[in-house]
């Protein structure tokens, strides 16, 4: 790997997992000889988050810390953090360290061909080393299908927290996207789409991690991600992206 890498980090209350997650997408680099940069976004976490990640900036010259002074959800920290990338490609990883680094590599090849391509748990080489409960199973791939039907035809996992662009992908797409909590995935895809980005899905590796799993409010969330997915739709016909002319994409 000769260009730089980008990697993103949404961190939310993520005490007990960030120290390790740096340290291990550090060694993963180091090990490759292969430049890169990782930005850590402080989503306005309540606990020992913010202090350690400024710890870590003294022992990693290659991470850089963004803050939020308050809770603004997910896709508002990734979307800071893809705004301030400048490696040749980006990508972000959720902080829980639930696609491990090294799955990069799988995904890294296709980017000769395509400016977006993203991590997949439902793939048929994909793996899920510690699995949900039956639940959460349930609903993931009940709404899935809605997406696909609704929104992101051909795209069986939108939510999966790791996905890497092109640097001028990343610009075009980010620099639209509204939605600031989960749904963000579908929208930022949605956007590639519509762009005319050509989008890779790739089977990765993934397993839960307790911290996501206190975190889940089943009905509360399915609602929002309704709302989130109409909103989206609804806000393609009526061009609230200001996207350029077809004849330009």
């Amino acid at each position: 790997m000769t260009q730089k890498i980008s990697i993103v980090l949404p961190a939310y209350n993520e005490e007990r997992n960030i120290s390790s997650t740096i340290a291990s997408i550090a060694d993963f680099f180091i090990a490759k000889q292969c430049p890169y940069e990782i930005i850590v976004v402080d989503d306005g976490s309540t606990d020992g988050t913010a202090e350690i990640i400024k710890e870590l900036t003294k022992k990693f010259p290659e991470v850089r810390a963004l803050t939020h002074t308050r809770n603004q959800g997910k896709g508002a920290a990734v979307r800071s953090g893809m705004n301030a990338a400048c490696g040749d490609i980006v990508f972000f990883l959720d902080a829980d360290g639930s696609t491990p680094i090294h799955e990069i590599e799988k995904l890294l090849p296709f980017f000769d061909t395509h400016q977006v391509v993203i991590g997949s748990r439902y793939l048929q080489d994909s793996s899920i080393t510690i699995r949900q409960p039956r639940y959460r199973v349930a609903m993931g791939r009940f709404g899935n299908t809605l997406i696909q039907r609704v929104l992101l035809p051909g795209i069986k996992d939108t939510q999966c927290g790791c996905k890497g662009f092109r640097l001028h992908a990343a610009r075009e797409i980010f620099s639209r996207q509204t939605i600031t909590g989960w749904g963000f995935d579908m929208e930022i895809l949605a956007l590639a789409q519509v762009l005319g980005y050509a989008i890779k899905e790739v089977a990765v590796s993934w397993h839960d991690t307790r911290n996501r799993m206190s975190r889940f409010r089943p009905f509360k969330d399915a609602i929002k991600t309704l709302h989130e997915l109409l909103t989206i739709k609804i806000n393609l016909a009526r061009g609230h992206y200001h996207l350029p002319p077809k004849e330009d994409l």
